[in-house]
C-alpha cells in the first residue's frame, strides 16, 4: 500500500463519524468528543439516522448524504450494519475506513462477513485499519480516531510508534506509560486492506519516530514485513517485538481473536535474528525497553553501574544479572577512591555498590556514588536499584541524588524498581519526569538492558555467502559436501543434525538440532560462518561435544550448507543432514533424509 492511500487514513483532513451519538459513555460520544476535545481542525460529519445534530454539527442520515468524499470514514457500528456501511463508504470514495467491531455475525462459522469486507476494501483499494480493534491515534497530529474520548492522553514529543493486533495492549503499551511517548499508535486488528507492515513503512517515514514497536500475532505480508525490517535497519530505527502465539492452545485462540495464523514461532526467530528485532518475553520487558531506546541519551562502552541500599538486595540483583547476561562493569581504582570517602567503613567500594551506611549526609553521599560510576570509562549506564515507597523521606533522598548526578553526566542514569509497589507511580513517576530511566521489575528490567546493549553492539549482517555448487539430491550428497559416511554409533546420540525446512512464510530456513533433543535453532540461508557458531552456541553453551577444530569445521559446513539452501528450496520441502560426527581424519555423516517438493 502507498504511502499516498495510508495518509488519507491516517493524516486526514476530513472525517466522517458513522455511529455518532448524544448518549455519554457510548462508543459513538467518545469517537466524537475524541476528535473535538483533541482540537481536530479539519471537516468532521456526524452520521446517524437517529438525529439531526451531535455534538453542536448537523448530522447526516447516511454516508451517501454527506456533501463531499471524506479522507477517513470511522465506522462505529456493530457487525450488522458494517457491510452496508463499508458498500457506502466506497460508493461515496471515502479514502479509507476504520472499523472496531468484531466482524463476525451469528450463525456465520465461516467467517464470511470479514471475508467479504476484505475482498469489498480490497477490490475498490480502500485502506481499512481493523476490524476487532480500538483504531489508531496519532499523537504528532493530535488526532484519536478510537471509541473512547482519548483527547486526555495525548502528548506531545513522541517517538515511538507503537503497532498492535491486540485492542487491550494499544492501551496498556502505547497510552498508559508515562516512561515514553508515541508518536503513532495503531491497533491493526483482522488487517482488512492494511497491515502491520504498511503501518511500519509509514511510521518509519515519520521524522519523530525514534523506535518502532510491535504486538504482533503474524505477518500477514511476510514479505512486506521483511522489507519494513530492512527498511528500519537501514534507517538504524530499532525495532522491539513481542510475538504470540508460540504454542498450539495460544494459536488456536489467535484465530478466534484476529483471524491469524500465527505460524512457525522458529521461522520468527530467525528473522528477528537476522534483522536485529528485539523480542520480549512480557509487556513489562517491552515497556522497560521502549524506556531505554526511547531515552535522548544511549549506553556508552562496558557495564552497568549499580548501586543498592540493601547487601541481600545486590546479591539477589548479582544473580540476576548473571542469568540474564548483563555485564555489570568492573570500575577502576580510580573510581573506589572517589566512592572510598562518603562509604562506611565496614563496606567496600566495588560495583555493584551496597551504599547504605547511615543516614548521616546519605543524599550528598548516593550522589557522589552515583558520579563516582558515572565517571567510570567501563560504566555505560549509572542505576540505583530499590524501593522508592517503604521509607519516603529517605527515598526521596535517593530521587533527589539521582537527578542532581544526571544533571552531571550525559550517561544514562536509571531507578530499577524491583516491583511496581516499590512507588513506580509516585517517586517513579516524577524522576521520570527529570530524564531518569525508570525500569520496573528487577529480571524484567534487567532483560531490557541486556537488549538495549545488544542494540549498542551492533552490526550490520556480513553478505550472504555464496553458493560454491549445488551437489546433485542423492546419496552422494554428503560427499559432495565433503562428509564420509559413517553409521550410526552412540556418540551420534547428542551430535547436531543440520536442517532444511521450507517455511509457507519466510521460504528456506537453516536450521540445527541437538542431538537427544528436540532443540533446534533456524537462521536465514547465507550465513557465514561466524552465525553459524552462534547456532552452535545458543545449543550447545559451553559444553559442544567436539574439539575446538571441529567446531569450526562444523560452522564452515553450516555455512556452506546455508549457501545451497535457496538453491534446494525448489526440489525439497525438509532435509536432515546428520548427526554430524567428528573423524580422525574430518566429518562424517551418519544419516542423510528428505522429502521431495509435491511429494
Amino acid at each position: 500500500m502507498t504511502d499516498q492511500r495510508l495518509d488519507l487514513m491516517l493524516n486526514p483532513r476530513s472525517i466522517a463519524v458513522v455511529g455518532a451519538s448524544q448518549r455519554e459513555g457510548s462508543a459513538g460520544y467518545g469517537m466524537i468528543h475524541g476528535l473535538m476535545n483533541a482540537g481536530f481542525d479539519g471537516a468532521i460529519f456526524p452520521v446517524n439516522p437517529r438525529y439531526r445534530n451531535v455534538a453542536g454539527l448537523p448530522c447526516h442520515e447516511s454516508l451517501r448524504d454527506l456533501p463531499q468524499p471524506v479522507d477517513l470514514a470511522m465506522l462505529g457500528v456493530n457487525s450488522i450494519h458494517l457491510e452496508g456501511q463499508l458498500d457506502d463508504a466506497i460508493a461515496m470514495r471515502a479514502g479509507s475506513a476504520v472499523i472496531f467491531d468484531t466482524c463476525y455475525l451469528d450463525g456465520e462459522s465461516d467467517r464470511g462477513l470479514l471475508n467479504r469486507l476484505k475482498t469489498k476494501a480490497r477490490s475498490a483499494g480502500l485502506p481499512v485499519c481493523g476490524g476487532n480493534g480500538m483504531g489508531f491515534i496519532n499523537l504528532s497530529r493530535r488526532l484519536p480516531v478510537t471509541i473512547f474520548d482519548a483527547s486526555s492522553k495525548l502528548r506531545d514529543g513522541g517517538n515511538v510508534a507503537f503497532i498492535t493486533h491486540s485492542g487491550t495492549v494499544f492501551s496498556e503499551i502505547g497510552n498508559n506509560d508515562f516512561r515514553y511517548t508515541c508518536n503513532l499508535i495503531v491497533s491493526c486488528g483482522q488487517e482488512i486492506n492494511g497491515t502491520m507492515a504498511d503501518y511500519m513503512d509509514y511510521a518509519l517515514d515519520m521524522d519523530s519516530t525514534r523506535v518502532i514497536a510491535l504486538f504482533m500475532e503474524e505477518a500477514r505480508d511476510p514479505q512486506a514485513f521483511t522489507a519494513a525490517l530492512e527498511k528500519a535497519r537501514m534507517k538504524d530505527i530499532p525495532v522491539v517485538a513481542m510475538k504470540v502465539g508460540r504454542t498450539r492452545l495460544s494459536a488456536d485462540f489467535a484465530r478466534v481473536h484476529s483471524d491469524a495464523d500465527t505460524g512457525n514461532d522458529m521461522a520468527y526467530q530467525a528473522i528477528f535474528d537476522h534483522y536485529g528485532v528485539m523480542r520480549t518475553g512480557s509487556m513489562d520487558e517491552m515497556a522497560n525497553l521502549l524506556a531505554l531506546l526511547s531515552h535522548e541519551r544511549r549506553f556508552s562502552s562496558g557495564g552497568i553501574g549499580v548501586v543498592l541500599d540493601s547487601g541481600g538486595e545486590r546479591e539477589m540483583f548479582t544473580d540476576l544479572a548473571d542469568d540474564t547476561d548483563v555485564p555489570l562493569a568492573v570500575i577502576t581504582r580510580e573510581t573506589a577512591a572517589r566512592i572510598r570517602p562518603h562509604l562506611h567503613h565496614a563496606l567496600e567500594p566495588v560495583n555493584p555498590l551496597d551504599a547504605w551506611g547511615t543516614a548521616r549526609n546519605y543524599e550528598d553521599d548516593f550522589e557522589a556514588y552515583f558520579l563516582a560510576m558515572a565517571h567510570d570509562p567501563g560504566v555505560a549506564m549509572v542505576a540505583f536499584c530499590g524501593d522508592f515507597q517503604w521509607n519516603p523521606t529517605v527515598e526521596r533522598g535517593y530521587a533527589k541524588a539521582l537527578v542532581a548526578a544526571s544533571a552531571q553526566t550525559g550517561k544514562p542514569v536509571s531507578a530499577i524498581l524491583n516491583t511496581p509497589m516499590s512507588g513506580l507511580m509516585t517517586a517513579g513517576q516524577e524522576m521520570s519526569s527529570h530524564g531518569i530511566v525508570v525500569l520496573c521489575g528487577t529480571r524484567e528490567s534487567l532483560l531490557a538492558i541486556r537488549q538495549a546493549l545488544a542494540w549498542r553492539n551492533r552490526r550490520l549482517p556480513p553478505p550472504p555467502v555464496a553458493a560454491p555448487f549445488l551437489p546433485r539430491l542423492n546419496d552422494d550428497f554428503p560427499a559432495a559436501l565433503g562428509l564420509a559416511r559413517s553409521p550410526a554409533e552412540a556418540r551420534a546420540s547428542v551430535m547436531p543434525t543440520i536442517l532444511l525446512m521450507i517455511d509457507p512464510a519466510f521460504g528456506p530456513l537453516v536450521g540445527l538440532r541437538r542431538g537427544g533433543s528436540n532443540q533446534e535453532a533456524w537462521a536465514l540461508p547465507g550465513i557465514d560462518p561466524g552465525t553459524a557458531g552462534t547456532l552452535i552456541d545458543r545449543l550447545y553453551g559451553t559444553w559442544f561435544p567436539g574439539t575446538p577444530s571441529f567446531r569450526l569445521d562444523l560452522a564452515r559446513l553450516v555455512s556452506m550448507f546455508s549457501a545451497i539452501a535457496p538453491d534446494l528450496a525448489g526440489k525439497v520441502t525438509s532435509l536432515e543432514l546428520g548427526p554430524i560426527l567428528e573423524e580422525d581424519d574430518g566429518m562424517a555423516c551418519a544419516g542423510f533424509t528428505w522429502r521431495n517438493a509435491g511429494a
